[in-house]
């Protein structure tokens, strides 16, 4: 097998492709961070006011399942960031 390094520039390519992703990604946790903050509030309300919903819930387990499968996303793209970081340092010593 050839220990052979990949070029700086594709590396860094690849690294600003992945730090965007992040980016995306975390802006995706935002907002359904945000939505299930809207949907307690409404929760509150409905219990407050007697009310009994059961939509809200499903709305809250879909909502609490796409923010678990975006955190696992996020940690996927930031290992990877990671092992590109990896890869750039090891391409920066080859290069010196």
């Amino acid at each position: 097998m050839t220990d052979r390094l990949r070029d700086i520039d594709a590396i860094l390519r690849d690294r600003l492709a992945a730090t965007q992703a992040i980016a995306e990604a975390n802006t995706e946790q935002m907002r359904l961070n945000q939505k299930a903050s809207g949907m307690m509030v409404l929760e509150m309300k409905d219990a407050r006011d007697g009310v009994t919903d059961s939509e809200h819930e499903a709305a809250m387990a879909r909502n609490a399942a796409a923010l678990d499968d975006n955190l696992h996303r996020i940690t996927r793209l930031e290992q990877a960031l990671s092992s590109l970081d990896e890869e750039l340092a090891a391409a920066v010593r080859k290069d010196s």
